[in-house]
């Protein structure tokens, strides 16, 4: 019997590829997907834990799905993904309707998870566990074939650098780098699929090739994946550590359009003792330096990065000092974060001495100054003519479609709101801006 699976994803771009490894292996082993809770046999939610409130958000669902087996009398519960790494035994232990937890590295084998549990009777529990990334781990056609705007490639799983505030290095392990080969192949079939946006992601996209003994490192992996294809596409980075940003990519944008000028990259902070109790492994002077080599050689790139607020040493004297930086105006995008206190991180040792209503009051501050900063560069478009990805009917009116340009990632930034003209989802239009807001700009097809 091959049974009904729903399956649910929360958290981040790195998990919904997780899930869509999961979903490519269970259609080719022949189980329907289905998008009806009530309609499944077998409930499958690949969760998030990285901090407390995603911890929460976890478990409540969780508590829901729960409540459905319950009623059902005969579906089966099995939850994935870093909660399960985290809290395996806790999640066995406190919630009885749980059949089986599998963490970061044995998702894949869902299909061998589904199959026992329906020949046993009772509860599995904690699924045996199996090495990181491996390069089996890839989604099928079938599964990348149901996208028709963008996809995310993984180009490696884990992180290695240790940051105090950060859990991942225990819930997803040491960096692993996926081979070249493999990634190309993923990438073919992306493009195979009519896919025009391909969005490298991982924990830390600037560490590629750093585990791997053929001397690839990031710069090579796009050079190469730009010459794989001459077909018209947009190549984007996500989520690279500014200690070893390659500055060539830079270079390479000015090159080559469809490496587009856009650089994801986490700077947290900038006072030098906050950033050293973070452990980051990086200077204020040397961040300064990146950006100025970054935007001297791209003048339009768009700079996209993260800042923690409330981190335990983090004075009045280091936030106003974060705050003049971002009022410089270097960020075309920003998403700022207050403190988490987590039970697996290193710098729980120094407290968590700052309210949660002064932590929320400084990022605050940060996002305003930052709006000021998104609206004055969109007004700069105004009057351009744009490249845009067209991904269909605006979600929240069908009398509008909306999009992206070149310098707005996909799911992190605003969009293009296009009011006159018409346009397929997946297909790149020229697009002229005519009013320009903080984070969405509005245009009209060529």
């Amino acid at each position: 019997m091959k049974y009904r699976v729903y399956l649910e994803t929360l958290g981040c771009a790195k998990n919904s590829v997780d899930s869509e490894i999961m979903m490519g292996q269970m259609l080719a082993d022949g189980y329907e997907m289905t998008a009806d809770v009530v309609d499944s046999d077998v409930m499958v939610i690949n969760t998030c834990a990285f901090i407390t409130k995603a911890v929460n958000e976890s478990i409540d669902r969780i508590l829901s799905l729960a409540q459905i087996k319950k009623k059902s009398g005969h579906k089966k519960l099995i939850v994935a993904g870093c909660l399960s790494e985290r809290y395996r035994k806790q999640l066995l232990d406190e919630i009885p309707e749980i059949d089986v937890v599998m963490g970061t590295s044995d998702y894949t084998q869902i299909t061998k998870c589904i199959a026992e549990i329906h020949g046993h009777e009772g509860r599995i529990g904690i699924f045996e566990k199996k090495p990181l990334y491996s390069v089996k781990n890839l989604r099928t056609e079938e599964v990348i074939a149901k996208n028709k705007n963008y996809a995310y490639l993984k180009i490696s799983e884990g992180c290695s650098n240790m940051c105090s505030f950060c859990n991942i290095p225990k819930l997803r392990g040491p960096f692993k780098s996926r081979s070249l080969r493999s990634i190309e192949q993923e990438f073919l079939t992306i493009l195979r699929n009519g896919i025009k946006e391909i969005n490298l992601i991982s924990q830390d996209s600037a560490s590629y090739g750093l585990d791997l003994d053929s001397g690839a490192d990031l710069l090579s992996l796009v050079q190469k994946l730009l010459k794989a294809s001459a077909s018209d596409f947009w190549l984007r980075i996500f989520y690279a550590y500014p200690n070893r940003y390659p500055k060539e990519l830079f270079h390479l944008m000015a090159e080559d359009s469809r490496l587009t000028p856009y650089a994801d990259i986490p700077f947290q902070h900038i006072d030098d003792s906050v950033l050293k109790g973070m452990n980051r492994k990086i200077t204020a002077l040397e961040i300064e330096n990146l950006i100025e080599t970054a935007l001297t050689t791209k003048p339009d790139l768009a700079l996209r990065s993260t800042f923690i607020v409330g981190f335990p040493n983090e004075t009045e004297r280091a936030f106003r000092q974060l705050l003049r930086f971002v009022e410089k105006g270097y960020f075309s995008h920003l998403g700022v974060f207050t403190y988490s206190e987590e039970d697996n991180i290193r710098s729980r040792k120094m407290g968590d001495p700052i309210s949660e209503e002064e932590k929320v009051l400084r990022r605050d501050q940060l996002m305003q100054a930052q709006q000021k900063i998104s609206l004055k560069k969109n007004q700069a478009m105004i009057g351009q003519k744009q490249k845009v990805l067209i991904e269909g009917a605006y979600e929240q009116t069908d009398l509008l479609l909306q999009g992206r340009n070149q310098y707005q990632g996909a799911d992190v930034d605003g969009l293009v709101l296009i009011n006159e003209g018409s346009g397929e989802p997946g297909d790149f239009h020229l697009v002229d801006i005519i009013e320009a807001h903080p984070y969405d700009l509005i245009g009209r097809i060529s």
